[in-house]
């Protein structure tokens, strides 16, 4: 189970940060207006964005929601911190690291179905991996419909020398 935030930064750095590269993608945005729920929103330091995906339509089968990071460097990932809106929580999640050689991503699972809470809260999520993004898949919902909200996610590491 994902832990509460520790504070204990002093020794990572903020690696998600857009002015550095991240780019975020999303597998879909509320009404499709990247504007308002875009995943980049996410990555913001203002309080009142998120990223917020759709739901399942009517009679659809169950849906993965993912949320994806590129940093567009190496880096090595610690700690991902995450804070959702209650009750659009993505309670199970699947974090993969991706590696990019000779232009193909490779995903490679590090957290297997890891559970978060219904909450407001930030979550750590401890991870130990090396490469340039991340995916988090979500496949259990706090929501009937499926939809998340995000309203922060923080990555913390360290940039890898070239």
């Amino acid at each position: 189970m994902a832990s509460s935030k520790s504070g204990g930064e002093s020794s990572l750095d903020l690696i998600s940060c857009p002015s550095k590269g991240t780019i975020a993608r999303a597998s879909s945005v509320l009404q499709r207006n990247s504007k308002l729920y875009g995943p980049m929103n996410a990555l913001k330091d203002d309080e009142r964005t998120c990223w917020n995906s759709d739901g399942m339509k009517s009679g659809e089968d169950a849906i993965k929601v993912y949320y994806k990071l590129n940093f567009g460097r190496t880096v090595q990932v610690k700690r991902i911190d995450i804070q959702f809106q209650a009750g659009f929580v993505g309670e199970m999640v699947d974090v993969s690291i991706i590696t990019n050689e000779n232009g193909q991503d490779d995903e490679k699972v590090v957290l297997d179905e890891e559970e978060l809470e219904d909450t407001h809260d930030v979550q750590s999520l401890e991870v130990d991996a090396t490469g340039n993004g991340i995916k988090l898949t979500f496949d259990e919902f706090s929501d009937f419909y499926g939809r998340v909200t995000i309203y922060r996610i923080r990555v913390w590491g360290s940039e890898v020398p070239v």
